[in-house]
């Protein structure tokens, strides 16, 4: 399609995220080829079309940008008033996930600490201990699926611990997120009641627990229970905070483990690092996590003003979808991008973002598929992935597997 907008006569291609089926890579490094942005189909049916950029400089730069927005004031304020009919939305625009300056500060400044690089390393120790724990008890059968026997049950044990909270059954909490997930996803049409009701069951959740002030005075929901105590936020900030780390704290890191494990067995030298001990745990779960980020769509940025995007001019009001699973790709910035290799130093991955809202989860979650992916290895270091019956999780903003089944064997 052609573009004047800039001042100049120029052509640039268009995307549609629709209709590249299950491999999106090639269709992203023809992106970046082809100069890394694009017009494209509307992400969300609420809004008109956007464009999309694919290479780590201009995903870098949208996410850094201080006019690129989640929830501008102006002309989309009544577009960001549909998407907030849906409830997860609704939730989350009063959580980290969805605030612009300077609220998003005022909610990021009381949270960090609990997710801090010292602050993971802590639970080190009861994260691998879990982990091996979870193998050897599944070795009797031989088998164990990867999401739900191994990656579900650590995710959950590790937010308990940082929040305060008992989580007794983290497979339902797994159901409700799974099903919330879907209003954050690229989609052409409203997303299910059932999306809706899952978030009110996750709010349900969270306000029970509350009530009953069932958590710990060391966890993070006791401090986010100071927070309002000292008026500095709201009970609903508070309970769409709490609801946002139980989402974000494991649907990525569950997603994550199940690419690395289908990565290891489609680059077998790179999985006989491991079992030779050539690579540590923690390089290889660095790697692991940029080859198979599991947030291939970051969410759309809206232009507060004309921003400027290499030769592009994108109007105030317009979106902005940065292709988190391009960029980490770039052959630019990372050597033979497609190819995972666990003995790099991925240190310019864009996996948890860049800017104002990169993860404040990124330490956990390294740490997360370390131990379990150390677990793998060291209790069942003959594990086969049994391809027949692993599948992927129907989404395209969440690059992730719904089931990897291992055959396992005991170590010698």
């Amino acid at each position: 399609m052609n573009d004047t907008r800039a001042g100049r006569f120029m052509t640039i291609p268009f995307f549609d995220p629709f209709a590249l089926g299950g491999d999106p890579f090639p269709h992203f490094a023809r992106m970046r080829a082809a100069g890394g942005i694009a017009r494209g189909t509307a992400p969300y049916p609420e809004i008109a079309d956007a464009y999309y950029v694919f290479s780590h400089d201009l995903v870098s730069r949208v996410l850094k940008h201080p006019d690129l927005l989640q929830a501008p004031p102006g002309q989309y304020e009544e577009v960001r008033r549909q998407l907030v009919d849906q409830a997860p939305m609704a939730l989350l625009t009063r959580s980290l996930l969805l605030a612009d300056p300077p609220q998003h500060g005022g909610f990021r400044r009381p949270v960090a600490g609990y997710l801090s690089r010292p602050a993971a390393e802590v639970l080190t120790q009861g994260l691998r201990a879990l982990s091996r724990d979870l193998i050897d008890r599944a070795l009797a059968d031989g088998l164990i699926d990867a999401v739900a026997g191994l990656a579900v049950p650590v995710a959950f044990w590790l937010l308990q611990e940082i929040l305060g909270i008992e989580i007794k059954d983290p497979w339902a909490l797994k159901s409700m997120t799974r099903l919330m997930a879907v209003a954050f996803d690229l989609r052409q049409d409203q997303p299910a009641e059932a999306s809706d009701e899952a978030c009110r069951q996750c709010q349900a959740f969270v306000e029970e627990r509350l009530t009953r002030q069932a958590f710990r005075p060391d966890g993070m929901v006791a401090g986010m229970v100071r927070e309002v105590t000292e008026g500095r936020w709201s009970r609903e900030d508070m309970v769409a905070n709490v609801v946002f780390m139980l989402f974000a704290g494991q649907e990525t890191v569950v997603d994550a483990l199940g690419n690395a494990l289908v990565a290891l067995d489609r680059f077998p030298e790179q999985r006989s690092l491991l079992e030779r001990g050539a690579v540590d745990w923690n390089t290889a779960a660095a790697e692991l996590l940029r080859y198979g980020a599991s947030i291939h769509y970051a969410a759309t940025r809206i232009a507060a003003e004309d921003v400027d995007l290499g030769e592009i001019r994108i109007k105030a009001g317009e979106g902005v979808v940065p292709v988190l699973g391009s960029g980490n790709r770039d052959d630019a910035v990372f050597a033979d991008g497609d190819r995972l290799d666990l003995t790099r130093s991925p240190a310019s991955s864009i996996t948890f973002g860049t800017g104002l809202h990169v993860c404040l989860g990124q330490h956990v979650a390294r740490i997360e598929i370390a131990a379990m992916i150390e677990a793998l290895f060291t209790r069942a270091p003959g594990w086969r992935l049994d391809a027949a019956g692993a599948s992927r999780r129907p989404s395209l903003t969440f690059y992730g597997m719904s089931a990897v089944p291992l055959i396992l064997g005991r170590a010698a």
